[in-house]
């Protein structure tokens, strides 16, 4: 007992002696030597709270993150009251990326005594991170309440409150810090941001030019990407279109490597499985989800290996992704050149992106010539203008023979609907017409604020006016703002609708619930010159019948595709007058509407819209195809 005794309170002076060296070398600003000391001092007693604790210190400040948290952690192990260290490892692990952790080291401390911003504001944007948007408001507030000129918290605040719905409210905040500091460019590009959800085309696509003038680097590729979507969302000329893309690629892509060199790929051979990868920053809850999940389970994996490329925010329908994919890949926070090492490493044949310039997208890695096959497919609805990307696969309606639409890709038409839709698996029953109880026919529009067009209004106006009780039932993420309301309700009025006959669905829904809500409208009308897509397979999904207003480019025949995929040719107008024509005409019958209400799910489960297996059937097709077309060639081909 004495000679153990005796051995511990020399580990103690040792282990004190090296700390104390350790300090010394601190002091004389050595801290290479302080971390040497330090380290011995943990050896001599790991017992130590405080030794773990200044050796964590030393490795933070040589930005040792990984190191420093094992260390911070080891300290708090052997002394959990120890707040200041819980507040150290928020600052880590959002450095580290592991946002989860930051909440759970943030829900351990008294958030409001804290009195660093900058910590603070690292916990604001890792709650961001894990869709926490409220508390992320709450932190946020905190950090201005302290410091109203902190300008990353007001943005932050911005950018929550846009997410939730209320982009108006959002947008006077953004003014405010233009009218502070009206060259940053983060501030104008988050004005674009809400005025595309308020609907406001010209104002939007003037802050996205200003934004572009004050930023550099990776974020003129985004903020040219969101000029692009929002501009080719308008009414636009082709010829437009082609070019403001190709100026976006001439600017900031230059089409890397842009010819095909079968020598660069010899690894290829007939005979193997090929590799397929898909490129999404929507491997989410997401529209996009809804149409890839059924051609991801039904691939053949005797044929092909599946790929999937992540730039995405990941939530819990990611894990069915990662469940699908024989690799998956995050690349969520790779840059460009490291990206695209870690996917040229994987020999892919075939690579799809599924973004565009949309959201997320990572649209430039294909600037550079990834794989033999390289093709654009789903989540866009114009050409992206990399002449790298080989094929825009659409399908006949989309573009007919005669389209006029331009673009750097071959466009690659699938014999059958492009889409597929997974209806989720509790999906309400369809109820009767709602006409039938309510006496009256009720329009509806579940479609993205952004889509609802002054043009869409003034349609939509010309129907509900000849439709005497007639109700139109609006329903998206913007409906909570008193702002967005009162704007709708005043352009109503100007066109003679009184705001009595308008109704907005405010409530935040699950998915089962926002697609019940479709059992209150009769007829959903579309929004015009972009169309929906989503909304518009939920709505025949869940019976509803959908008008559409046909245009000539893809922007404006998504719905159109849909609807002849189910054999409803006759819900599409070619005209204005048709549109409204047909509106009114379609109310005249209540008995034809309820008819095909307790018809559609049946006519929707007998049509391509719920053949994912064929889809997919075609799509392997096409790419073994123009796989062999691009070997067989076996020279440089230029598309």
């Amino acid at each position: 007992m004495q000679l153990n005794e005796s051995m511990s309170t020399q580990d103690n002076s040792l282990a004190e002696n090296y700390y104390q060296q350790a300090i010394e070398q601190w002091k004389s600003r050595d801290q290479k030597q302080a971390l040497q000391f330090f380290k011995k001092a943990v050896r001599a007693k790991p017992s130590n709270a405080h030794y773990w604790y200044a050796l964590a210190g030393t490795y933070h400040i040589q930005n040792k993150f990984r190191a420093a948290r094992f260390c911070f952690e080891k300290s708090l192990n052997l002394n959990p009251n120890q707040d200041e260290i819980k507040i150290f490892l928020c600052e880590i692990c959002y450095l580290l990326t592991d946002y989860k952790s930051v909440a759970y080291y943030a829900g351990q401390v008294d958030l409001s005594k804290i009195q660093n911003l900058e910590i603070l504001y690292k916990v604001a944007c890792s709650f961001k991170e894990l869709g926490q948007l409220e508390k992320t408001g709450q932190v946020c507030s905190q950090i201005l309440s302290l410091d109203d000129n902190f300008w990353q918290a007001k943005l932050l605040a911005a950018e929550i409150l846009r997410i939730k719905g209320y982009s108006g409210e959002a947008k006077v905040l953004v003014l405010e810090l233009i009218d502070q500091q009206p060259t940053v460019g983060k501030f104008w590009n988050e004005l674009g941001i809400n005025e595309v959800d308020l609907a406001h085309e010209d104002e939007a696509l003037s802050a996205f030019s200003k934004a572009e003038q004050y930023v550099s680097g990776p974020e003129k590729l985004i903020i040219g990407s969101n000029y692009l979507f929002e501009f080719s969302s308008g009414l636009r000329t082709a010829k437009d279109i082609l070019d403001a893309h190709l100026l976006w690629n001439k600017k900031y892509c230059k089409d890397q490597g842009g010819s095909f060199q079968s020598s660069k790929f010899n690894y290829l051979k007939s005979n193997d499985k090929k590799n397929i990868a898909y490129l999404s920053g929507d491997f989410k809850t997401h529209s996009v989800s809804y149409f890839i999940e059924g051609i991801l389970e039904n691939h053949s994996r005797d044929a092909f290996n599946i790929i999937l490329l992540s730039n995405t925010q990941e939530d819990e329908k990611t894990k069915k992704f990662k469940e699908l994919a024989d690799i998956w890949i995050d690349l969520k926070l790779t840059n460009f050149e490291t990206a695209a090492q870690i996917v040229k490493r994987l020999n892919i044949d075939i690579l799809i992106e599924l973004s565009g310039h949309t959201n997320g997208n990572k649209l430039n890695l294909l600037s550079s010539r990834l794989a033999p096959v390289q093709a654009t497919y789903l989540g866009y609805f114009a050409t992206t203008g990399l002449s790298t990307i080989d094929y825009w696969i659409t399908d006949n309606v989309v573009h007919p023979a005669h389209t006029v639409e331009l673009a750097t890709e071959t466009i690659f038409r699938l014999p059958r609907c492009y889409l597929a839709y997974t209806p989720p698996p509790q999906s309400p029953s369809i109820a009767e017409s709602p006409v039938i109880k309510n006496g009256y026919i009720t329009f509806g529009s579940f479609v993205a604020s952004r889509k609802i067009s002054d043009y869409s209004i003034l349609l939509w106006s010309s129907i509900l006016s000849e439709i005497p009780n007639s109700q139109l039932l609006i329903k998206n993420r913007s409906c909570v703002s008193p702002l967005y309301r009162s704007e709708l309700i005043e352009k109503f009025s100007l066109c003679g609708i009184s705001s009595q006959r308008i109704n907005f669905n405010e409530a935040k829904l699950n998915l089962e619930d926002h697609l019940a809500l479709y059992n209150k409208v009769d007829i959903a009308l579309d929004t015009y010159p972009a169309s929906g897509c989503t909304t518009t397979v939920e709505a025949l999904w869940m019976g509803v019948p959908v008008l559409t207003r046909l245009g000539e480019l893809m922007v404006s025949r998504n719905s159109a595709s849909l609807l002849h995929a189910l054999n409803l040719q006759n819900w599409i107008a070619e005209t204005d007058e048709e549109y409204i024509d047909k509106g009114i005409k379609f109310t005249q019958s209540i008995e034809q509407l309820a008819l095909l209400r307790q018809g559609m799910r049946e006519r929707f489960m007998q049509s391509e819209l719920y053949d994912s297996r064929g889809l997919t059937l075609h799509l392997e097709d096409f790419y073994l195809k123009a796989l062999q077309e691009k070997l067989s060639a076996n020279k440089e081909v230029r598309f």
